[in-house]
Protein backbone atom coordinates (compact mmCIF):
# COMPACT_ATOMS: atom_id res chain seq x y z
CA UNK A 1 0.00 0.00 0.00
CA UNK A 2 1.47 3.42 -1.14
CA UNK A 3 1.80 6.41 1.15
CA UNK A 4 0.27 9.44 -0.25
CA UNK A 5 0.93 12.55 0.98
CA UNK A 6 -1.48 15.07 2.47
CA UNK A 7 -2.38 18.56 3.06
CA UNK A 8 -1.14 19.74 6.49
CA UNK A 9 -4.16 22.03 7.10
CA UNK A 10 -7.11 19.66 6.24
CA UNK A 11 -5.68 16.59 5.68
CA UNK A 12 -7.15 15.95 2.33
CA UNK A 13 -4.63 13.62 -0.42
CA UNK A 14 -3.17 16.29 -2.46
CA UNK A 15 -3.11 16.51 -6.34
CA UNK A 16 0.37 14.74 -7.96
CA UNK A 17 1.71 18.63 -8.31
CA UNK A 18 1.34 18.58 -4.15
CA UNK A 19 -1.65 20.98 -4.32
CA UNK A 20 -4.93 20.76 -2.13
CA UNK A 21 -7.88 19.70 -3.77
CA UNK A 22 -10.16 20.57 -0.84
CA UNK A 23 -12.58 23.98 -1.98
CA UNK A 24 -12.75 24.16 1.96
CA UNK A 25 -9.43 24.86 2.63
CA UNK A 26 -6.86 27.45 3.43
CA UNK A 27 -4.36 26.03 1.29
CA UNK A 28 -6.64 25.22 -1.67
CA UNK A 29 -5.58 25.99 -5.50
CA UNK A 30 -8.25 25.42 -8.24
CA UNK A 31 -7.21 22.98 -10.90
CA UNK A 32 -7.14 25.53 -13.48
CA UNK A 33 -4.79 28.19 -11.70
CA UNK A 34 -2.38 24.33 -10.33
CA UNK A 35 -2.06 22.94 -14.23
CA UNK A 36 -1.18 27.00 -15.00
CA UNK A 37 1.68 27.13 -12.60
CA UNK A 38 3.39 24.74 -14.40
CA UNK A 39 3.34 25.69 -17.67
CA UNK A 40 3.54 29.69 -16.70
CA UNK A 41 7.11 29.62 -17.30
CA UNK A 42 7.18 29.46 -20.85
CA UNK A 43 5.56 32.79 -21.84
CA UNK A 44 7.04 35.14 -19.79
CA UNK A 45 9.56 35.93 -22.44
CA UNK A 46 7.31 36.48 -25.41
CA UNK A 47 5.65 39.88 -23.83
CA UNK A 48 8.28 42.03 -25.36
CA UNK A 49 7.36 45.18 -27.37
CA UNK A 50 8.92 46.04 -30.63
CA UNK A 51 9.46 49.72 -31.18
CA UNK A 52 8.83 51.23 -34.88
CA UNK A 53 10.99 54.53 -35.47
Amino acid sequence: MAVKKRCIRCLKVLRPDGTCQYPKCVLYVPELLAENSDEGTENKGSDTTTEQP
